[in-house]
């Protein structure tokens, strides 16, 4: 996840103003230590709320009106109030950037700057925004004569004093930028734009470039004749870099994403043909031990005892390889079959899973009173109940057991749970039960593979839920998991 990365947490955190990132319904992906600190919330409260809670003008107006707006001037400034958890209410200076680059949803950078000392003293605002590396300019239209603060000259590199008009600052313009920045100026005293907002580069003395963006406005004489432009210049060199660390770092979080899904779709496949491929020699090798029996017998040889010995080993090991295949086989189809959702009954499957599981006669089920009916994809779910219930009976260490399933509800899901009254797995071993070819007690005659734990867990997965291992009481093991209400169309294809 790109709010996970440490480079660009680092890069945020070290700001001494607010950072968040927003996304369409309003709601919070990111928020900086600052944001954090300033609104006396934690991360995790954070990522809960919604635009609404923290800034009160927003519920008075229409979000998406206000998000569509962000979205057609991609770039916007405006003065508003946080309210913190206590809810202390103070200005502040906010900077939006719309950015649907290289996302697979777009969403707002927000900057917000604390104006809380500007509104108690004007002379406070000035000691602020000078301590913030604002600078001022102030441009003559009569006469053409430009008035720039000292802070201004410091973000160039330039000495206080030294010439500064319209001209000088064109001739520091990037070349990329000069077209439109000087556009956007002369749009703007030609009187068909209502703002000034203009964001560009300029050439600093050390050869390097800066960004910023300023801001400004007319004054006006008696007559309402524009005379002045006023306005300010703020240095936004490292905001714009966190813009494209987030930009190269969603970049980069798709691309992985996409080799990873390249790289699981070739190795499902792989293991698919593989494992079909191989089990028609191993067949093969099958037969070849009963034919070698027959055409000895045939020919009246008596093969010696260790002979036989020798081919019924090696009828076992094709025999267990040949189980090792047919366990990858299902599993590499696991989430590559299209079962359609139908309307289902939970005793239904319940009782086909035991029917269609080896059961001992002298084994005890216990099935859930409470019927139900939903609509689902019945064949994975009746192969999880089916390997669950082999799982409890083939590592019974006694004659006769019992196994329960229950089921319980919540607003989104089904948990069910399969309890045995078994020897139990240590908890050391509760992680790695859902290994590949893991058999934490292999046994004699069990020629498992040691992948129905495994293909139980990716069933449960593909369909969106999850699937845990508890020691049951007073013995015994509880494995449950969750099956959710809806599956999703993502999750079926």
């Amino acid at each position: 996840m790109l709010t996970e990365n440490l480079n660009w947490q680092e890069i945020t955190n070290q700001l001494s103003h607010s950072v968040f990132l927003i996304l369409e319904d309003a709601s919070f992906l990111y928020a900086n230590q600052h944001a954090c600190e300033k609104l006396k919330y934690s991360p995790e409260e954070m990522s809960k709320m919604k635009v609404f809670d923290i800034t009160p003008r927003y519920q008075l107006v229409s979000w998406q009106d206000t998000w569509e707006k962000f979205k057609t001037h991609k770039r916007t400034q405006h003065e508003s109030t946080h309210r913190d958890s206590e809810g202390n209410e103070f200005p502040i200076l906010v900077n939006v950037t719309y950015n649907d680059d290289a996302a697979d949803q777009p969403f707002l950078i927000v900057h917000t700057y604390d104006l809380t000392q500007s509104q108690r003293d004007r002379q406070q605002l000035l000691l602020a925004i000078k301590a913030a590396k604002v600078g001022f300019w102030d441009y003559d239209l009569e006469s053409g004569n430009v008035y720039v603060s000292p802070e201004l000259y410091h973000q160039v590199g330039m000495q206080v004093g030294e010439k500064w008009d319209v001209d000088v600052w064109t001739g520091i313009l990037h070349p990329e930028d000069h077209d439109q920045a000087v556009a956007c100026l002369e749009e703007f005293q030609s009187g068909r734009d209502e703002e000034y907002l203009n964001v560009y580069r300029l050439k600093h003395s050390d050869g390097g470039y800066r960004w910023f963006e300023s801001r400004g406005q007319f004054v006006t004489d008696t007559t309402g004749k524009h005379i002045r432009m006023v306005g300010t210049q703020v240095d936004i060199t490292t905001q714009k870099s966190t813009e494209e660390e987030v930009r190269k770092m969603l970049q980069k979080s798709e691309a992985v994403s996409q080799s990873l899904a390249r790289s699981n779709r070739d190795l499902e496949q792989f293991a698919y043909v593989a494992s079909h491929d191989l089990r028609a020699p191993l067949r093969g090798l099958i037969h070849l031990t009963s034919w070698v029996r027959e055409d000895a017998a045939d020919a009246n040889i008596e093969l010696p005892d260790n002979v036989l010995e020798h081919l019924r080993k090696m009828h076992d090991q094709v025999e267990r390889m040949d189980a090792l295949l047919s366990g990858l086989l299902e599993y590499s189809r696991v989430g590559n079959r299209n079962h359609m959702q139908r309307s289902v009954r939970l005793q239904d499957i319940l009782k086909d899973s035991v029917e269609l599981s080896d059961v001992p006669e002298t084994f005890e089920i216990v099935l859930p009173e409470k019927d139900i009916t939903w609509v689902t994809v019945r064949e994975p779910l009746q192969r999880v109940f089916q390997n669950l219930i082999d799982n409890a009976v083939k590592h019974h260490d006694r004659d006769q057991g019992k196994i329960a399933i229950t089921c319980q509800e919540t607003a989104s899901d089904y948990v069910f749970s399969v309890i045995d009254d078994g020897p139990g797995i240590d908890d050391k071993h509760h992680g790695k039960v859902f290994e590949i070819f893991q058999k934490l007690h292999p046994s004699a005659g069990d020629e498992g593979a040691g992948l129905g734990l495994t293909i139980v867990q990716k069933l449960v997965q593909t369909a969106g839920g999850q699937i845990e291992i508890h020691n049951a009481s007073p013995r015994g093991t509880e494995f449950r998991f969750t099956w959710p209400k809806e599956i999703t169309e993502e999750a079926l294809n």
